[in-house]
């Protein structure tokens, strides 16, 4: 995730645009009209539409297409949904606000039961998609108009947005013993700073010290002096990755422990760091590919990508599964589509079918998250589409080059936020 997700990221947190932000929307609403309607003909495969941008030179998402592409393979060997064979229909929104809003007009002229893994910054797709009543689930919340984190048709499983009200458990888990954060000098970090406050406060320490930078710091030295001369051993990130490289240099090897959402910081410099960067902790949003003793459904997921690996998808091998958060995220995206479609009364199968369903839906048992309730928006005002607030914690491993999972524990953020209030 780059510079400019990461704002976005942040944006989504705390409800409001941060000033940094810099796609713009461009005009129109699109079409819409259609689809929700339409039911899937005798003997008709089922489409479902993933939208995200691949081969473009800003952010890429291979490793979310190959996760989809898996588990469609998946559901079709278990007999597909009805009875009807499930088609995956790819659309590149090339990181383009104009082809983004074409890609879901097309989902809309195609009649897809429903959209699977929507990765987009430059928003006016959930517009469009809400018009023709087809839903949307698991998208990456990152887009400029928010509109993921409040469109009834939205259905997210990610909670990272809400990663800094975790971190400060993390942390301790880590070893850490005094909590400090860095933040922004901007009214928009507030928010995400408040989470870490809450966070630090839930987890019996609370923050010792929370400097705050411009937007525009390249040094963070000073500020990582700042935290070392107040005792601070364990520091929550609210900066965007680059940020978070200098705080964690200027620290040094006297920094103590550091806490991010899992994906900002970049693979390659982790590795590059070396040792360094076992330092770091990361909020994840779901457990981690090698807990498939743990979780059994996470060693059907690894059958399912290592099938579609075996059938050409280079996408889809080991090495490329880099992050729980897109591999694991866009697979159980797929099994929310298999079990609730498979789920609605009668024959008659249609988007604005499955989008009633998904209403009704609560107690829904994936196997890696707990039991969701899409009948109940969750209560954090800017994020009533956010069904999973549940996050773990990995640490990076040096010696493997992989995250690994810190401890066994799943932690609520918001139980974290509305227990101590926010």
């Amino acid at each position: 995730m780059g510079r400019r997700h990461m704002l976005r990221l942040a944006a989504a947190a705390l409800g409001s645009a941060l000033a940094l932000a810099a796609c713009s929307e461009s005009g129109g609403d699109g079409g819409g009209g259609g689809g929700g309607s339409t039911p899937v003909a005798a003997g008709a495969s089922v489409k479902l539409m993933a939208i995200l941008p691949t081969g473009t030179a800003g952010s890429n998402y291979p490793d979310i297409l190959a996760a989809s592409n898996a588990a469609v393979r998946g559901l079709n060997a278990r007999g597909g949904i009805k009875g009807h064979k499930v088609e995956l229909v790819y659309c590149n929104e090339k990181n383009d606000a104009g082809t983004a809003k074409s890609c879901a007009q097309r989902a809309v002229d195609e009649h897809v039961l429903a959209v699977v893994n929507e990765v987009s910054a430059t928003g006016g797709i959930m517009p469009i998609l809400e018009a023709a009543k087809i839903p949307s689930i698991g998208s990456g919340g990152i887009s400029i108009d928010q509109s993921e984190l409040s469109s009834p048709v939205s259905f997210m499983l990610s909670p990272l947005t809400d990663y800094p009200a975790v971190c400060p458990a993390l942390l301790k888990k880590a070893g850490a013993t005094k909590l400090g954060a860095v933040g922004y000098s901007l009214p928009q970090a507030d928010r995400l700073m408040k989470m870490a406050e809450i966070g630090a406060k839930d987890a019996g320490s609370p923050l010792a010290l929370e400097p705050r930078v411009p937007i525009d710091t390249s040094d963070f030295t000073p500020t990582a002096t700042q935290l070392s001369r107040a005792g601070v051993n364990g520091t929550v990130l609210v900066v965007v990755d680059q940020g978070a490289y200098a705080v964690i240099k200027g620290g040094g090897a006297g920094g103590g422990k550091y806490c991010h959402a899992l994906g900002v910081l970049s693979r390659n410099w982790l590795i590059e760091e070396g040792a360094a960067a076992d330092s770091i902790v990361f909020a994840s949003a779901f457990p981690e590919l090698s807990q498939t003793g743990q979780f059994p459904e996470l060693a059907r997921a690894v059958q399912e990508l290592d099938a579609e690996a075996a059938a050409g998808d280079a996408d889809a091998a080991t090495d490329k599964r880099i992050s729980s958060t897109n591999t694991v995220g866009s697979w159980l995206s797929v099994q929310v589509v298999e079990k609730v479609a498979n789920a609605i009364p009668g024959d008659e199968l249609t988007s604005a079918a499955l989008l009633d369903q998904l209403n009704k839906t609560s107690g829904l048992d994936l196997g890696l998250l707990p039991p969701l309730d899409f009948s109940k928006p969750s209560p954090i005002p800017g994020a009533q589409r956010l069904f999973n607030t549940t996050m773990r914690g990995v640490r990076w491993d040096s010696a493997t080059k992989t995250y690994v999972p810190l401890g066994t524990e799943a932690y609520d953020a918001l139980k974290i936020l509305t227990q101590t209030g926010t």
